[in-house]
């Protein structure tokens, strides 16, 4: 004899989400995610911040060489009889006999050093000068030159010629002359040190003495 035999199939519950445990889920992933965000972003920002660091710092080191060159194989003009500090500094170099200006320039968009070599031969100073060579720009970097950035200088007086020019009080016929160059940069990015760079500089002017 067969019996029929029926089977009853139960439906078990399913598992699922409420909206509370979505939402739970949703606000913790949007946390994970933004945070790792963000870090990445401030990795990216101090990445180029250090790479700004760094050009700068290379940058102000070829400046301070050239101008060092310039000074010690050059004459040094202009008329800055105390040897106080100035935002620009005249050589004339022995090679050519050019004049040129270097010019320490600070404004609202950006500083910058730059040199001029456009001068006529009979300036006397860096007035009119046009600074179309940037040799240190801090556009964009959040970087500015310091209130001791600058050049203190001492004209050269060396050709015995009746001129007497005074230098920090002392007039001396045949003086050679010195700059003293600060490229200072303060309160650079990355709330690191300042960024400090000097030289002090007699200029040589080779074969100036004995011209009559």
């Amino acid at each position: 004899m067969i019996q029929n035999s029926k089977f009853k199939i139960q439906n078990s519950p399913q598992a699922a989400f409420t909206l509370i445990e979505l939402l739970v889920a949703m606000f913790i992933l949007i946390v994970v995610v933004g945070g790792m965000v963000a870090v990445g972003a401030a990795g990216f920002r101090s990445y180029q911040k250090s790479r700004a660091i760094k050009t700068v710092t290379e940058d102000i080191g070829f400046a301070i060489n050239s101008i060092v060159k310039d000074v010690r194989m050059g004459k040094i003009m202009g008329t800055y009889a105390t040897g106080g500090s100035n935002d620009t500094l005249m050589i004339t170099r022995n090679s050519d006999q050019v004049k040129i200006c270097y010019f320490i320039a600070r404004g609202t968009d950006s500083d910058y050093l730059a040199v001029s070599d456009n001068l006529a031969s009979g300036a006397v100073s860096c007035s009119g000068a046009v600074y179309d060579k940037k040799i240190v720009d801090l556009s964009d970097t959040g970087m500015k030159f310091d209130s001791t950035a600058g050049f203190r200088s001492c004209v050269t007086d060396n050709k015995g010629d009746g001129t007497v020019t005074a230098c920090n009080g002392v007039s001396d016929e045949k003086r050679r002359g010195w700059a003293e160059i600060n490229l200072n940069i303060g309160n650079p990015t990355m709330e690191t040190d300042s960024i400090n760079v000097q030289s002090i500089v007699s200029s040589r002017d080779y074969g100036w003495e004995e011209t009559p």
